[in-house]
């Protein structure tokens, strides 16, 4: 019995016209965010490509021009890391389109290098990149109020509602299988469009495709949450409809752009600018003050170099140059941690809002799983300092003992990728939805019972 009246509603559910329209957009949609997703980060991978190959081009080019100088080769050659992206970075861009993905540097000053970026079109970064995370975020709940908005209160303006009534005490059961129905059938597209993507994008069946999987449903079963909200208060199609709109535009649109304000009005970085400063006048001012102004710090910060021979009679010589960039990194050092401290205020403030807005907490979860979250590229930049000291220590010997450049190793250095080595957690996203969603769920089916 149960059987066929689930047959029943199926068939009922899918002879709306209006449903085979949500259907097919979010297929199509899907579908489009799957290829614009990887097509976005196809073009990442393929300037990394050519940056390693365009690396040991010029690493050989400036041997042939300075290779009989080798502080003056070293000033002018780059050495570059690239944060590649993970499979799942073409489900989720993230900030990967706002924030490098490449960094190249010389042996200079490290923090007048670090944020150096592609020039990109405004108008592009405020519209953002469409992928398939997109779709689930922001499309899915539109077509989730589509399908439910009107269930019961079309029943009443039809005049079906108060016949049921007479025929039957289970009115309730009526209006919980309708919604049944139609989360059985958003289920079914959030399983497709994975198991497309999975094929697509080659992702991996594995935990990460199961979290994903489990904070995407659950994101859906909040919206259905919402909407059986709504519609237990009995009011009108039209009124269910915009409400339900309203709060879309609120949750997904208003509540992101506000907190972004807010963040900025919270905590400014006027330290961003007053770090470039800090860096720069520690460098160019060393030029007007005697040597030992420079080199006194510098060997406190490297005791291992004192050992090499320091030419003071000389007006100039490399040892005090890549000196005076080094003090220039360590002038700005106090405005680096104070953004860094920023940054990471910023983004403890915004897990905390999150708490409470499911799309921005789904927005986080996927982009932490997909490594293209801040805390991510926070991670790449400390990983681009580490390497520039390395660089620096290995190549510093040869520099300051005016060694010859075919003595080095500097031909062997390629393009190097970082690989992120921490292990994505995302239990509080899953415990956040999860918790809303039941409050929804026991709101909307008390107020359900009490007036139905």
């Amino acid at each position: 019995m149960n059987k066929s009246i689930y047959i029943l509603e199926f068939k009922l559910f899918f002879r709306n016209s209006a449903t085979w329209m949500g259907i097919i957009l979010l297929i199509l949609m899907g579908f489009a965010g799957l290829y614009f997703g990887k097509t976005f980060i196809e073009k990442q991978e393929q300037v990394i490509t050519k940056a390693a190959s365009l690396q040991k081009q010029q690493t050989r080019q400036n041997i042939a021009h300075f290779g009989n100088d080798i502080g003056l080769f070293f000033y002018h050659n780059k050495f570059s890391l690239a944060n590649t992206p993970d499979a799942w970075a073409a489900f989720a861009n993230g900030q990967r389109d706002v924030n490098p993905y490449l960094i190249s540097v010389t042996m200079l000053g490290l923090e007048g290098q670090l944020y150096d970026t592609d020039l990109s079109n405004p108008l592009s970064l405020l519209l953002g990149k469409m992928d398939l995370s997109f779709v689930f975020i922001f499309l899915f709940p539109l077509v989730i109020i589509a399908f439910s908005y009107n269930l019961l209160s079309e029943q009443k303006e039809s005049g079906i509602w108060p016949l049921l009534k007479a025929q039957t005490d289970k009115t309730f059961t009526i209006i919980w299988r309708k919604i049944l129905v139609r989360l059985m059938v958003i289920f079914a597209l959030a399983f497709l469009l994975m198991f497309v993507a999975a094929i697509y994008l080659k992702l991996p069946f594995d935990g990460t495709f199961a979290a994903l999987m489990v904070l995407i449903l659950l994101y859906l079963a909040f919206w259905f949450a919402v909407a059986f909200v709504v519609i237990s208060l009995h009011k009108s199609s039209n009124f269910n409809a915009s409400a339900l709109i309203a709060i879309w535009v609120l949750l997904c649109i208003v509540v992101p752009a506000s907190l972004n304000l807010l963040l900025t009005k919270k905590y400014p970085i006027p330290e961003a600018l007053q770090n470039v400063i800090n860096q720069r006048e520690g460098y160019h001012e060393k030029w007007d003050m005697a040597k030992s102004v420079t080199m006194a710090p510098f060997f406190k910060h490297y005791p291992q170099l004192k050992k090499y021979p320091f030419p003071e009679e000389k007006t100039f010589s490399w040892y005090w140059y890549y000196g005076m960039q080094q003090m220039g990194d360590d002038a700005a050092l106090g405005s680096r941690v104070l953004i860094e401290k920023k940054l990471a205020s910023r983004q403890n403030f915004t897990e905390t809002v999150a708490l409470f807005i499911p799309s921005i907490q789904l927005q986080l979860g996927v982009n932490e799983l997909a490594g293209t979250d801040l805390d991510s590229h926070l991670n790449f930049q400390q990983a681009v300092r580490k390497y520039h000291e390395t660089i620096r220590l290995h190549f510093y010997p040869a520099i300051f003992t005016d060694d010859e450049l075919k003595n080095t190793d500097i031909e062997n250095y390629k393009l190097e990728k970082y690989v992120p080595k921490d292990v994505p957690v995302i239990w509080i996203n899953l415990l956040s939805i999860t918790t809303l969603t039941v409050i929804l769920a026991w709101v909307g089916y008390f107020l359900l019972r009490k007036r139905i």
